[in-house]
């Protein structure tokens, strides 16, 4: 297998990390980007990854390109990759706002899918919203290739906006979240230390409750609160801000820049 990736910022690094700690060969994982850019040569030394600047290289005998830039960069790297691109070859996008339509039109009309995992795939529990083109037939081998860095959901190409604002800039919103509990655990007396590791562990294991939980998260909250308990005080002070109106605001204004991203 030859996967290339053409861009390595922070979303593709944590895909073909997830990959190579699921089993796929660094070797079998080729890299690039601009020239003098220092993760070519970095990835290379921390993780056996193949770093080039030449497209034919590149892109001979490929099994699957992914496209992982800014959407803006686009068409600076269709310039590269069209010269070599073979028939063969499947093209995976994690870019916002580019169709798959677009990308079509623009490289020979190669089987396409897109992708929006987000950054958890570094640790293998990235959730991929899956968007197929029209033409696409191994769709079970992709599937089955994202799944060493994440958990597929299959939806809509119109969707991608609403899947980009839930769960791909999702982990970014959690963190604030964190980051704010974690600040108020400081205020309430914790050193800065202290409210870090608390709120560190606090997360990891209630996300471990809910992993290894079927009950409904209503249920799970239900089990810890007892009536006019610490924790029923605590929720009904809570109960008093709208915290769904605030998700809605966030969601959409997340979703709405992906509009925006898709018109240019």
């Amino acid at each position: 297998m030859k996967i290339v990736f053409y861009g390595i910022g922070n979303m593709a690094s944590a895909i073909f990390k997830g990959m190579i700690n699921e089993g796929i060969k660094p070797e079998e994982i080729y890299v690039t980007s601009t020239p003098g850019d220092p993760f070519l040569e970095r990835y290379k030394e921390e993780l056996g990854v193949v770093p080039s600047l030449d497209d034919a290289l590149l892109l001979r005998d490929a099994d699957y390109v992914v496209f992982a830039t800014k959407p803006q960069d686009f068409d600076s790297v269709v310039e590269r990759v069209k010269p070599y691109l073979e028939d063969k070859t499947i093209l995976v996008s994690i870019m916002a706002g580019t169709t798959i339509k677009t990308i079509q039109n623009k490289l020979n009309g190669n089987e396409t899918v897109r992708i929006m995992p987000n950054t958890n795939a570094v640790v293998q529990h990235a959730v991929n919203g899956v968007a197929f083109s029209d033409n696409f037939t191994n769709k079970e081998e992709l599937l089955g290739l994202i799944e060493t860095f994440g958990t597929n959901v299959l939806i809509d190409e119109s969707e991608f906006n609403q899947i980009t604002a839930a769960t791909g800039s999702g982990p970014a919103f959690l963190y604030h979240i964190y980051e704010k509990y974690s600040d108020s655990l400081v205020n309430l007396g914790f050193s800065k230390e202290q409210a870090d590791v608390l709120t560190r562990e606090l997360v990891i294991g209630t996300a471990e409750m809910i992993k290894n939980s079927d009950l409904p998260l209503s249920t799970l909250r239900e089990n810890i609160t007892s009536k006019k308990g610490t924790t029923d005080a605590g929720l009904k002070s809570l109960y008093k801000h709208d915290i769904e109106e605030m998700f809605d605001q966030t969601l959409e204004a997340a979703k709405t820049r992906g509009e925006e991203l898709s018109k240019d």
